[in-house]
C-alpha cells in the first residue's frame, strides 16, 4: 500500500493567499478539490474549503484555503483561468461548477480524472476506487460527512481534505501515462456570488422543508421526462428516497452508495447503475441537488430526505 507523502499548509489570510496565487500561476498543472456545506440547497450552499495539490521538486505540497474566512478570493482567478495551466479535478461537474456559481471563476483548461476513468470503460470511477486500483492508495472516507462549516477544523478533517487533491494529482499523472484524456468544459457562466458573511451570522432559516422544494412541486402532467431530464444516478436516488423515506440525510445518502451499499438501497443502485458501478459521492450529491431542484424530493425539518408526491409518482412510473 502506497504511503501518502505530502506537506499540508492551511491558509486563511490575504498575504498567504497572494503567495499561493503566485505559486500556482508558475505551475504547469495543479489539482484542486472543494468541501461544501448545505450543498443540497442552492440558496444556502457555501464553499467551505478549497484545496490545492502540486509538485514542488521531488515532493507534493497541499494547500488548504479557508473559503469561509473573510477573504477576497480574486487572486485565485489568474491561475484558475490561465489557459497554459492544467487544472486537475475529479468530477469537475461538481467542483468547477460550484467555483463558477459562487465566485464566477471560469476554471479552464480542466482535466477531469473521473471523466478519463469513465472514458476508459471503468465502472468504479469514484476517486477512492481509482486510487485503490491504480495507485495502491487507500483513501479514508471516515470524515466525508463532516461539518465543514465549523471552525476550528479537526486535524482529521484537514487530513481528509488534503488527500483528495493529492490523489487526483497522482491519478492524473497515471492516466496521462496510460494515454487517457479527461478534457472538461464549463457551460455558460452563472452569475452568483457566495454570501460573504460567516455562517454564524447568516440569517437563520427555520429548519422546515426546503422552501423552494415545497413551493415548486409540479403537477403530474409537468413531470420531467425520464429519458431526457434525469440521469440514471438521479433515478436511483429517487428510488431510494421514495422507498426509504426519512432514512437518509443528504450527506448520509451521498456516502452510502459505494462498495458498502446494502439492503434495498443497494439493490436499487445495482439495478439502475449495475452491480460493478461505484458512483462518486459528488455525482450522488449532484443527483440529490437535481431532484431537490425539480421538487421531486425534499428535506424534512430533521434534515432527512423524502420524496414529494410527484417524486413518488415518478418512481412508480419508472419501476413499473
Amino acid at each position: 500500500m502506497t504511503k501518502p507523502d505530502f506537506t499540508i499548509k492551511f491558509i486563511k489570510n490575504a498575504a498567504d493567499l497572494r503567495l499561493l496565487s503566485e505559486r500556482l500561476a508558475a505551475l504547469p498543472a495543479f489539482a484542486l478539490d472543494i468541501e461544501t456545506s448545505e450543498w443540497w440547497n442552492r440558496h444556502r450552499e457555501r464553499i467551505a474549503l478549497i484545496q490545492f495539490a502540486y509538485r514542488a521538486d521531488d515532493y507534493i505540497r497541499v494547500v488548504i484555503l479557508d473559503a469561509l474566512a473573510e477573504l477576497d478570493l480574486e487572486p485565485l482567478r489568474p491561475p484558475l483561468e490561465e489557459k497554459g495551466i492544467i487544472k486537475i479535478i475529479h468530477n469537475a461537474s461538481f467542483d468547477a461548477v460550484r467555483l463558477q456559481t459562487h465566485y464566477n471563476f471560469q476554471t479552464a483548461p480542466v482535466f477531469d480524472t473521473m471523466t478519463a476513468a469513465r472514458r476508459s470503460g471503468e465502472r468504479k470511477y469514484a476517486l477512492a476506487a481509482q486510487a485503490q486500483t491504480h495507485l495502491n492508495l487507500r483513501l479514508d472516507k471516515a470524515m466525508q460527512n463532516s461539518d465543514w462549516s465549523r471552525r476550528p477544523l479537526d486535524v482529521r478533517q484537514l487530513h481528509y481534505a488534503a488527500h483528495d487533491p493529492y490523489a487526483a494529482l497522482l491519478l492524473y499523472e497515471n492516466q496521462v501515462k496510460r494515454g487517457l484524456t479527461g478534457d472538461y468544459l464549463l457551460r455558460s457562466p452563472i452569475s452568483s456570488k457566495q454570501n460573504p458573511l460567516p455562517l454564524d451570522v447568516m440569517p437563520v432559516i427555520a429548519p422546515t422543508v426546503v422552501p423552494e422544494v415545497a413551493a415548486l412541486t409540479p403537477p403530474l402532467d409537468e413531470l420531467p421526462s425520464i429519458k431526457t431530464d434525469l440521469t440514471e444516478e438521479a433515478i436511483a436516488v429517487l428510488g431510494i428516497v421514495s422507498e426509504l423515506p426519512t432514512r437518509y440525510s443528504p450527506d448520509g445518502l451521498a456516502a452510502s452508495v459505494g462498495t458498502m451499499r446494502v439492503g434495498l438501497a443497494g439493490w436499487i443502485i445495482d439495478r439502475r447503475l449495475g452491480v460493478d458501478a461505484e458512483p462518486d459521492a459528488e455525482t450522488i450529491k449532484l443527483a440529490i441537488a437535481e431532484l431537490c431542484g425539480k421538487a421531486l424530493i425534499e428535506i424534512t425539518e430533521t434534515r432527512r430526505l423524502q420524496a414529494t408526491k410527484s417524486g413518488v409518482e415518478m418512481w412508480r412510473e419508472v419501476k413499473g
